[in-house]
């Protein structure tokens, strides 16, 4: 499973505009996907994610299930993401991608154009 989960986070973290939840205990960090991403590594069992302004360590140890998931978000919208979840359930990483609503910000890559 690890190798899969390897290439889903690889994959997710070159997708522009995504928002990357990281949450234990209580608290929430909100980081976003909306530059080019500087590093992915793995040494297992971690990964490293670095951008610019952020980076993080997962154990990827702690992911056992892999979810692709929708559910109600601010008002009428709802929330598409991926959540990597441990043994009990618990997001260890959530990426959430881009309201089709989304008004607020211009996601683009460079080089390219909105549509």
């Amino acid at each position: 499973m690890i190798s899969g989960v390897k290439q889903l986070l690889e994959d997710l973290a070159h997708t522009p505009a995504l928002v990357c939840t990281v949450g234990r205990d209580g608290v929430v960090s909100e980081l976003f996907l909306d530059e080019t991403v500087r590093k992915v590594e793995f040494a297992d069992p971690w990964a490293t994610v670095e951008y610019s302004g952020w980076h993080i360590h997962a154990n990827l140890d702690t992911i056992t299930t892999v979810r692709f998931a929708e559910a109600p978000s601010h008002g009428d919208s709802t929330s598409v993401f991926v959540s990597l979840e441990d043994a009990e359930g618990n997001a260890v990483l959530r990426f959430y991608f881009p309201h089709a609503s989304q008004t607020h910000r211009t996601y683009n890559r460079p080089g390219t154009h909105p549509v």
